[in-house]
């Protein structure tokens, strides 16, 4: 389930940065024409549609990897180093979409793909924090932080770029061979 969860988080993010590329792309590829033409009818709603249906799924499975996690399931450093690697292999799918972004709030008629770039990076980032939580309530269960750490990580998450020095936080301290008390 680990596993199943990392890398569908992780095709989540780059699912979203082939999106614009798709749309800059559509009349200078003749696959990718064709494939705006007969799997999306030429709307692009139906790829945003079929992308927040795959968020919904993995939302329900970080959940139920949430439940399996605190339960148990998996040790902190496992969890820990996984959570790392998914933050640092999402970095560059974000560091293009921002940039994508930037580009398209220059110009006054892409100000929407923007916005839209932004609230589905937002869900993204919503995933691995979810993710992130279940790394942080094991690595305080097993002793590694605080409760007081787990709740700072758990929240610091959630935030852009914070994520991933989280992350590696995480990982570095389930490391650590001392346990605390």
């Amino acid at each position: 389930m680990k596993k199943i969860v990392a890398i569908g988080n992780t095709i989540f993010i780059y699912l979203i940065a082939i999106l614009p590329v798709m749309l800059i792309a559509s009349d200078k590829s003749k696959f990718i024409t064709w494939i705006w033409k007969y799997l999306f009818h030429n709307s692009v709603f139906v790829p945003l549609i079929l992308l927040l249906l795959f968020g919904a799924v993995m939302y329900i499975l970080n959940i139920i990897f949430m439940i399996q996690a605190r339960n148990g399931c998996f040790h902190a450093t496992d969890l820990a180093r996984a959570n790392t690697i998914v933050k640092l292999i999402q970095i560059p799918a974000y560091i293009f979409i921002f940039m994508i972004g930037i580009l398209c709030m220059v110009m006054i008629f892409t100000i929407g793909i923007s916005f839209v770039l932004l609230l589905l990076d937002a869900l993204s980032i919503g995933l691995t924090g979810l993710f992130a939580i279940a790394a942080f309530q094991n690595l305080n269960r097993e002793g590694m932080i605080t409760r007081k750490a787990q709740f700072i990580y758990s929240i610091a998450s959630f935030l852009f770029c914070v994520d991933v020095i989280i992350a590696v936080i995480g990982y570095r301290k389930s490391l650590s061979v001392t346990t605390l008390s």
